[in-house]
């Protein structure tokens, strides 16, 4: 069973061909991968330690959105302010992508036969 509707399928494929693929098409342009031939020889390592290694409560709390507007917002704001501004124009399309794939869960008085319950 897909989780989303033919409708939102439908937008979510036009999406990646229209305005994703687009964007990644000049991304890649402007940012050629890594070439062995651009490897600095005397760097001891590439690692780069986190300043922040473990999770705060913020992490799973500020980006709660009450909708797709608040979503495209939110996620803007965070490309903005990270330097991929390139992406924020993605954003309100991405607010109108999850309002349309978002799944409404209903209860059921039965429960489904292929579900073990234990009495």
């Amino acid at each position: 069973m897909s989780s989303t509707n033919g409708q939102a399928s439908a937008a979510i494929n036009a999406f990646f061909d229209k305005e994703l693929m687009p964007v990644s098409r000049k991304l890649a342009e402007q940012r050629s991968p890594l070439r062995l031939s651009e490897v600095d020889p005397s760097a001891t390592s590439y690692y780069v330690k986190r300043k922040q290694t473990t999770m705060r409560q913020s992490d799973f709390t500020d980006f709660t959105c009450t909708d797709g507007a608040d979503f495209a917002k939110r996620l803007a704001k965070y490309w903005n302010d990270r330097g991929c501004s390139e992406l924020a124009h993605l954003a309100p399309s991405l607010g109108k992508l999850s309002e349309l794939a978002k799944v409404v869960d209903h209860e059921e008085s039965d429960v489904s036969p292929f579900v073990y319950v234990m009495f």
